[in-house]
């Protein structure tokens, strides 16, 4: 019981470090250096759709898959991390914070970094491009979780530059991806691998 509680404690703190990471850094910048978040920042740029909203209809059908290939443990504590961001995001005002590309990129991509890798370490996902690449494995078991999410966020990162054809934030992006990957493998390195779900 306890183990559980402190799962749901960080899961819940990995929520909010992603909400506040778009809130305060990435949207107000356009910056989309991967994942369901980065994702979102694209569509509502596109579209003006909530990112809420955006978040939920791409992190649904994921968590679906991720139930069935992965495991009911898994998929319980990924879906309360599915609705739990989206609620941050609701709950957080965005906010102006730096004007600073370079430090929205680095301190953005320290908070989206530690949420994965806090959710990775308690045996579930965020729901986004971790658990694309979680599934992936499950198929393709020779690549590591890092270079499937660096490939997947890559393609997040090119899309944000052709299509807001803004090329300084696309690097950025890129930039702020690299520390979400060196972030997650310092975490998930330190306090546990990705543990097998049961």
């Amino acid at each position: 019981m306890k183990e559980r509680i402190t799962d749901y404690i960080l899961i819940t703190m990995s929520g909010m470090l992603m909400a506040c990471a778009v809130n305060f850094f990435f949207a107000e910048h356009t910056l989309a250096p991967g994942g369901i978040t980065g994702m979102s920042i694209i569509v509502n740029a596109l579209t003006k759709i909530p990112m809420s909203y955006v978040s939920l209809g791409i992190s649904v059908p994921l968590l679906v898959m991720g139930i069935v290939f992965l495991g009911k443990s898994f998929g319980i504590k990924t879906l309360y991390i599915t609705f739990t961001t989206p609620l941050f995001l609701k709950i957080i005002p965005v906010t102006h914070v730096t004007d600073n590309l370079f430090i929205a990129a680095i301190v953005g991509g320290l908070l989206v970094g530690a949420g994965i890798g806090i959710a990775l370490t308690r045996d579930c996902a965020t729901g986004g491009t971790d658990l694309m690449a979680l599934l992936i494995r499950k198929i393709i078991k020779f690549l590591k979780l890092p270079a499937i999410l660096f490939i997947l966020d890559g393609t997040v990162v090119i899309l944000s530059g052709i299509i807001s054809r803004d090329y300084k934030v696309a690097i950025f992006s890129l930039f702020s991806l690299l520390i979400i990957i060196q972030t997650i493998n310092i975490i998930t390195s330190k306090f546990g691998a990705v543990r097998r779900p049961a």
